[in-house]
């Protein structure tokens, strides 16, 4: 076991809280206070011997001398020859009544918080100032905060400072060492982390956060996402076909989530309502704040072609009229702050959904701001609308499904249209220069190209080919390429051939891979580089397999069997249980006479996520908010930009159905405990776990404490858990009660010891150190280290 290097952020004290990581000298309390004098922060030496690595000094006793002047301090610090109480002494600076230390720089606190966010962007919440949390009145599973919670409070300072390249973060530390983890080179190996089989799923899911898991008062990236997907069942009795499974009737949406290693279902929501107007499982869903309240909502489509808007609780909030509704996306058109909803063939407004213009001969689409006037126009597979519904571009090209990038990097977004009818793929982009503001590109790549169709007669498969297709760099050359599913096959097309004149169309792509969709022969897929080295790897199902594939050459990297009837569902890619690394969710249905390859028996239903256990996946974000997502449409908490950003304009995006990693891909976490008796009540051990790293870390990290060193044959009295995520600079206490604790604890004759993520539990998160995972103390109270 490793001792600790770097001080709990450099926090020579707090008020009365001294946070050194080398010595916490004096008892601890119920609310973590302390005095604390000689820790290495400060450079003192007490009468216990150098302050230096936590053994010198005492709270209670001790002169130190800061400065080399004369002065007598009992249990203070001589600073300039005047005497500084040990919690204000900073160097060789005294704070003033109302500052702290941190970081050998003397602040003032700033406001209550809660967390960090009701800080500025600088600022950190520190918890030793504020007051502790009481017990929560979870709800179902503790899924969910149902009120009577006084939440834990601190207050703001600054964060601490980063270390530049080569800087040594000196003793006393001035700054923080840059910390990240850089997954090793490895063979794919993913896992069934979750799964959730409680019905048939032929959609694609969206992931965003619902509700306050952590009874912080806030729904936001803090909290664990809900999963949203709806299940088919069973047809009317009056159709003479009942027991019969149909995937375009009588859905049910489910919304779950996962809570402490389970899948715990928060609600489902199935209308008691006309059989013709209950749900349609077929289609798909959008999620975001559409009302302005806190909370976000979700969008579902009904079999007669309404829209129905719920609450994040699962209860209703209106319903449109039938104006049709498949791939619903969310977006403020006008820049109003109040959000709208693109059905595919309407835009309603997201306050009540009262329609706001048709979108004639659509059933897919998606908002962005093609023209550059500031406002965000509705683009499908072959038209152009205002945020006035005028309609600006009519191509009079046939197709039904859509993305865009720009491919030749000018600025402006071309659009890849999909006719699964013919299987053929055209590229156009507006331009007011051009005879109806547009102009074809390039026209008529067939998508089954040079495959051999063995799609039985009367299948989808059989005469149709294209689904949803996906945009993103996949080759890692710097430029955006197109992705595109077929019944036969799956296709990457290069985004520098499409634009070339002199390539001819069955050139066009960069590699194929053969596969089967007979069934819809129109589904999607998506991207993530899951490895972080700039080239993006391709998840995609067809009716038996889920696969990746390295985004370069095809080569399959990982598969598994994973039945569906298939529509225009694809998996996705979000970190779904908040432990920092991306999960592929991927939804399946045993309703057909579709099995696994090889058995002809086997088949798979519901929900399954997958992810890499040995934590080898980078960071991603925690929200896919809706079938055309493309990350500038939505932030993460679920709020919708009132000025969306285009997509294809960003640093490290151009991307369309790609989730990315957000800013620090590889930052991780390091966490560093300080330990203290608790004299206050019942006699115990407080360890004071605090994240120094750059990235959050989830709950549960397991805290073990000894009597003697753990290395040595010490005893383990007993273990605690951390109950909240720990962002940056963030703290928590877990304390162990010791109402028997032996006088050798007590008298300080043998150390305590506390050691985080004591026998190496098994968890998705890696910290970029190590060696700083231990402290020892005294256990008496008053005593000396």
């Amino acid at each position: 076991m490793g001792t600790k290097r770097l001080g709990i952020l450099g926090l020579t004290s707090i008020g009365a809280i001294a946070l050194g990581a080398g010595a916490l000298n004096g008892c601890g309390s119920d609310s973590g206070s302390s005095v604390g004098g000689g820790n290495f922060l400060d450079s003192g030496a007490g009468s216990g011997g150098s302050g230096s690595g936590g053994t010198g000094g005492s709270s209670s006793g001790g002169t130190f001398n800061v400065d080399g002047g004369d002065c007598e301090c009992d249990g203070g610090v001589c600073i300039q020859g005047a005497c500084c109480l040990a919690d204000k002494a900073c160097g060789a600076v005294c704070c003033g009544d109302s500052d702290v230390c941190s970081f050998q720089q003397c602040v003032t606190p700033g406001k209550t918080c809660v967390d960090s966010d009701d800080c500025g962007g600088g600022d950190y919440c520190e918890y030793s100032l504020g007051d502790p949390a009481e017990e929560p009145d979870a709800g179902a599973g503790g899924a969910t905060c149902t009120g009577g919670v006084s939440l834990a409070t601190g207050r703001c300072l600054p964060r601490p400072p980063q270390c530049s390249a080569g800087q040594d973060p000196g003793d006393p530390i001035t700054c923080i060492e840059n910390c990240e983890y850089h997954p090793p080179a490895a063979a794919f190996d993913p896992e069934l982390k979750y799964h959730w089989d409680g019905g048939n799923v032929m959609m694609t899911p969206i992931v965003i956060e619902l509700d306050d898991d952590n009874c912080d008062g806030k729904v936001d990236a803090k909290d664990i996402p809900e999963i949203l997907f709806t299940t088919f069942e069973y047809t009317k009795p009056a159709t003479g076909d009942n027991g019969k499974a149909i995937y375009s009737q009588n859905g049910t949406l489910h919304a779950i989530s996962i809570v402490g290693g389970q899948v715990v279902e928060k609600w489902s929501y199935h209308p008691d309502t006309p059989f013709d107007d209950r749900l349609n499982p077929g289609t798909h869903l959008a999620g975001g704040d559409i009302d302005g309240q806190p909370g976000n909502e979700v969008i579902v489509c009904t079999q007669d072609g309404r829209t129905r808007a719920l609450h994040a609780d699962g209860t209703e909030f209106w319903v449109s009229t039938a104006t049709g509704c498949f791939m619903p996306g969310i977006g403020d058109i006008d820049h109003d702050g109040s959000p709208e909803v693109l059905t595919g063939s309407a835009v309603l407004n997201g306050s009540d959904g009262s329609t706001k213009f048709a979108v004639a001969g659509a059933s897919t689409g998606v908002f962005a701001d093609i023209t550059g006037d500031g406002f965000l126009e509705v683009v499908t597979p072959t038209s152009v609308y205002d945020h006035n519904g005028t309609q600006l571009v009519a191509t009079g090209l046939t197709a039904g499904h859509m993305a865009m990038g720009d491919f030749d990097k000018d600025g402006n977004p071309e659009i890849v249209a999909v006719d699964s009818a013919s299987h053929l793929v055209h590229v156009w982009h507006y331009d007011p220069a051009e005879t109806g503001s547009f102009k074809i590109l390039r026209q008529n790549i067939d998508m089954n190209g040079t495959f051999v169709n063995n799609c039985p007669a009367g299948s989808a498969g059989a005469t149709r080919g294209g689904g949803p297709p996906t945009v993103a760099d996949f080759d890692g050359d710097g430029t955006a390429d197109v992705a595109i599913a077929t019944g036969i096959g799956y296709t990457v097309l290069g985004g520098t051939k499409l634009l070339d004149t002199n390539v001819a169309n069955d050139q066009t792509n960069i590699w194929l891979k053969e596969t089967k969709d007979c069934s819809s022969a129109a589904t999607g897929s998506s991207v993530f580089d899951f490895d972080g080295d700039g080239k993006a790897e391709v998840v995609y199902a067809d009716e038996h397999t889920l696969r990746i594939y390295d985004g370069t050459n095809g080569t399959e990297l990982w598969s598994t069997c994973n039945t569906s009837g298939t529509l225009t569902e694809y998996p996705l890619v979000a970190d779904v249980d908040n432990d920092g690394h991306a999960d592929l969710i991927v939804i399946s249905n045993d309703y057909s006479g579709i099995t696994c390859l090889g058995d002809g028996t086997t088949k798979v239903r519901g929900v399954r996520i997958f992810g890499d256990t040995a934590g080898k996946w980078v960071r991603t974000r925690r929200i896919w908010n809706q079938h055309t997502y493309h990350v500038t449409n939505v932030e993460e908490d679920g709020r919708i930009p009132l000025n969306e950003l285009a997509n294809w304009k960003q640093t490290r995006l151009n991307n369309f159905r790609q989730n990315i990693q957000p800013s620090g891909e590889f930052s991780a976490p390091d966490l560093v405990v300080d330990l203290r008796p608790k004299c206050d009540g019942a006699y115990g051990l407080i360890a004071r776990v605090r994240n120094i790293g750059l990235a959050s870390v989830p709950p549960g990290v397991l805290v073990g404490f000894y009597e003697g060193d753990p290395t040595a044959g010490g005893t383990k009295l007993g273990e605690g858990l951390t109950t909240k995520a720990l962002a940056p600079a963030e703290a928590e206490d877990v304390t162990l009660e010791l109402p028997s604790a032996s006088m050798a604890l007590t008298t300080g004759q043998t150390l305590a010891f506390v050691v985080l993520d004591d026998g190496n539990p098994p968890h998705a998160w890696v910290q970029c150190r190590t060696d700083n995972d231990t402290d020892s103390a005294s256990g008496a109270c008053g005593g000396v280290r």
